[in-house]
C-alpha cells in the first residue's frame, strides 16, 4: 500500500524533495523512467531505492541533519528560563489557545486559495482590507468562486471546528498530560494510532503513520525496547515520504510551546521529538522554531526578542534559518502589506504550497511586520494564501501567548463560543479555558 498517493506519484513528488535536498541527479531523466515503469511497482520500487542512495552535489552549501544531538551544535544556543508569573499564566496560555482557533477558524474557508482570489472574495464582499473572519458570501460567487466551508465565516461561527491543526495540539497536551516530558517519538506514533483514523491524516503524517503500523509489532501490548531505534532502522519517517519537509510537523507542535512558556530550548526539544516521528531536516526545524517563539512569546517583553530566542534553537547552516532572517528582512523593508506579501511569496514561490519553509517565511513576516498587532498578524498570515488554517493557527497562537486572552480583541474570541469541538474523543466538545486550564496545570508539574 502506497499510503496517500499512488506508488508512482509518491515518486514524481520525491523528485521535489531531492531537488530540494542537494541530491545529484537527471530529474528529466529520472521523470521520464517513472513515466516508463507506468503502474509496474517492482519496477517503480527499484527506481525508489535508486532514488534513496543518490549522492548530494559537491556545491550544496547547507548542512542540515535530523537527530537532536546533530542539531545541537549547528545552533546558536544560550536560551535561559524565565518562569511565568502565577497571575499571568492562565490569561497567557489562554490566549494561545484562542489565538490558535481563531487564525484556524479564520483561514478554513480559504485554505489553499491564492493571494488573488482571497483578496478578489472580500473585496466582492465590501470587506476589504480584511479585518474580522471571512464573510460567507461574496459577489465573486458569480464568477463560481466558492469557500471550502461557510461555517466557519464571520456569518455562521459558533465554535472553533473540527481541524487537525487543532487535533494534534490536544494530542500534544495529552501527551504531557499523561507521561510529563518522558515520552519519545514511538510514544508520539502510538498516541496516534490510538486518536486518529488513518484517513484523519495527510500527506507526511500519512505516510509515517503508515510505516509505523509495520514496525509496531507490539501492537497494545507493550512498547518494544529500543523503540526508537526501530524507527530509525525502518525509516518510518522518510520511507515513501516525499513529504518529509511539508507544514506537517510546524502545525502539531504548539501545546509543548504552551506547557514550555519561558522555556524556549525545552519546548524545542519536545517539538523534535515529535516532528522526528514523520519528518526530517528543515520538517523538524520549522516545529523547533515556532515551539520555541511560542514560549519565547508568553515571558519575552517585545515580539523581536522572542524571534531572537526563538532563533538560536535552529541550525544556522540551514535553508529554514536563512529564510528567517530573510523573511525579517523583508518585514523590516517592505513600505506596506502588498509589498510584504509580494517579496515573501516570490521569494519562495519554488516550493509547494503547503512546505515548510515558504509557510513559515509568510508567519514570521506577518508576525514580525505587525508590531505586536494580534489582528494585523492574523491577517496577514491568511490574505497571503497557500497554507491558510495552518498559518493563521500558527500565528495566532504566538500573538496570543503574547498579548494573552485580555489583549485579543472580542470580535475575535466571542464567535468561538469558548467551544472546540475536535473530533476526537473526550473533547468533543470542550471548553477552550478548560484546554488553558491543563495546560496550566503542565507547565506547574514542569516548573514548580
Amino acid at each position: 500500500m502506497a499510503g496517500y498517493q499512488i506508488l508512482s506519484t509518491l515518486l514524481k513528488e520525491e523528485l521535489d524533495q531531492l531537488t530540494e535536498e542537494g541530491r545529484l541527479f537527471d530529474r528529466e531523466e529520472m521523470a521520464s523512467r517513472i513515466r516508463e515503469a507506468e503502474n509496474d511497482r517492482d519496477k517503480l520500487m527499484r527506481l525508489y531505492t535508486e532514488m534513496c542512495g543518490l549522492p548530494v552535489r559537491e556545491d550544496y552549501v547547507y548542512t542540515e541533519p535530523s537527530e537532536y544531538e546533530e542539531i545541537l551544535p549547528l545552533c546558536q544556543l544560550g536560551n535561559t528560563v524565565h518562569p511565568v508569573e502565577e497571575d499571568k499564566l492562565y490569561d497567557k496560555l489562554y490566549g494561545a489557545w484562542l489565538g490558535r482557533c481563531a487564525g484556524c477558524a479564520l483561514g478554513q474557508p480559504v485554505e489553499l486559495w491564492s493571494r488573488e482570489a482571497i483578496r478578489n472574495w472580500c473585496e466582492k464582499a465590501d470587506a476589504w482590507p480584511l479585518d474580522h473572519y471571512l464573510p460567507a458570501h461574496s459577489r465573486a460567487e458569480e464568477e463560481g468562486a466558492k469557500l471550502n466551508n461557510t461555517y466557519s465565516t464571520r456569518d455562521n461561527l459558533q465554535h472553533m471546528p473540527t481541524d487537525d491543526d487543532i487535533r494534534y495540539t490536544i494530542i500534544g497536551l495529552n501527551l504531557m498530560r499523561g507521561q510529563g516530558d518522558s515520552w519519545d517519538s514511538w510514544d508520539v506514533g502510538a498516541a496516534w494510532l490510538y486518536s486518529l483514523p488513518f484517513r484523519q491524516l495527510c500527506t507526511a503524517e500519512n505516510q509515517a503513520y503508515l510505516n509505523f503500523i509495520n514496525v509496531d509489532e507490539n501492537g497494545p501490548w507493550g512498547k518494544p525496547e529500543h523503540a526508537v531505534e526501530l524507527l530509525r532502522r525502518d525509516k518510518v519517517n522518510t520511507y515513501l515520504n516525499p513529504y518529509r519537509e511539508w507544514i506537517g510537523a510546524q502545525i502539531r507542535i504548539d501545546a509543548y510551546g504552551y506547557a514550555c512558556a519561558g522555556d524556549p530550548h525545552k519546548a524545542a526539544r519536545l517539538a523534535h521529538t515529535d516532528a522526528f516521528f514523520s519528518h526530517i531536516k528543515n520538517g523538524v526545524y520549522g516545529a523547533m522554531f515556532f515551539a520555541a517563539l511560542i514560549a519565547a512569546a508568553v515571558t519575552e517583553t517585545s515580539m523581536d526578542q522572542a524571534i531572537e530566542c526563538a532563533l538560536r534553537e535552529i541550525p544556522h547552516t540551514s535553508r529554514f534559518y536563512e529564510a528567517m532572517i530573510r523573511a525579517i528582512e523583508i518585514a523590516d523593508s517592505a513600505a506596506d502589506e502588498d509589498e510584504l506579501l509580494t517579496r515573501v511569496l516570490e521569494e519562495y514561490k519554488q516550493y509547494n504550497v503547503v512546505h515548510t519553509i515558504n509557510n513559515a517565511a509568510l508567519c514570521l513576516a506577518a508576525i514580525r511586520f505587525s508590531k505586536e498587532n494580534f489582528e494585523k498578524a492574523l491577517t496577514l498570515s491568511v490574505i497571503g494564501g497557500m497554507d491558510t488554517d495552518c498559518n493563521g493557527a500558527t500565528v495566532g497562537s504566538v500573538m496570543g501567548a503574547f498579548c494573552g486572552a485580555s489583549g485579543i480583541p472580542e470580535k475575535w474570541k466571542t464567535p468561538l463560543g469558548d467551544t472546540l469541538y475536535s473530533g476526537l474523543a473526550g473533547t468533543h466538545p470542550i471548553k477552550i479555558s478548560e484546554l488553558a486550564e491543563q495546560t496550566c496545570e503542565v507547565y506547574r508539574r514542569f516548573y514548580r
